[in-house]
């Protein structure tokens, strides 16, 4: 708390403008910020995409929020040199059904979902696999690929395992790297 970093916290000389007046804004500004005091690993949440009903007015909302901070950030993180040196993530844990069900809203989808990588290493403007909405068909990707190529990129060996309660875990549950991404 008594650190030149800590700093980073305050956001009353910045400008929240384009990164939007919302706490997901102010979040993403908060994130950058702590990047360039050092920060190793930031979060920055945006919930209540659960839209069992209401669906496109919900995600309307919501992608709006999504789009002004995360654009921004990415903007500022280009701009200040900063992304090839950090990784940006942007993707929720499972997707929506294809099909709008009786309320107007989507329930939960976890055959195919997307996510967005930038940063640290990763090629940019590559799509990775294909759905057609309701199944993968062409290239399937898991979870254990994406945290096998982070680890990658962290200089991390992904092959390894830790012991929990004197148990070998795989921290990437043999996944495979994701060479285009590379």
């Amino acid at each position: 708390l008594t650190s030149e970093q800590v700093k980073a916290f305050d956001l009353s000389r910045e400008n929240v403008g384009r990164y939007g007046d919302t706490p997901f804004g102010r979040g993403c500004l908060l994130a950058r910020r702590l990047v360039e005091a050092g920060a190793r690993f930031v979060e920055v949440a945006l919930g209540d995409w659960d839209s069992h009903a209401a669906n496109e007015e919900r995600h309307r909302s919501l992608m709006g929020t999504l789009d002004a901070g995360f654009a921004a950030l990415m903007a500022d993180l280009i701009e200040k040199r900063l992304l090839d040196d950090t990784i940006v993530l942007c993707l929720g844990e499972f997707g929506r059904t294809p099909a709008v069900n009786a309320a107007q809203g989507r329930d939960h989808w976890t055959k195919c979902f997307s996510a967005a990588i930038a940063g640290g290493g990763i090629v940019g403007g590559r799509v990775v696999g294909e759905t057609d909405g309701y199944e993968v068909v062409r290239r399937p990707v898991g979870v254990p690929d994406r945290f096998a190529t982070l680890f990658t990129l962290f200089g991390i060996d992904p092959s390894k395992e830790h012991t929990r309660a004197g148990r070998p875990l795989a921290w990437t549950e043999g996944g495979r790297l994701i060479d285009e991404l590379l």
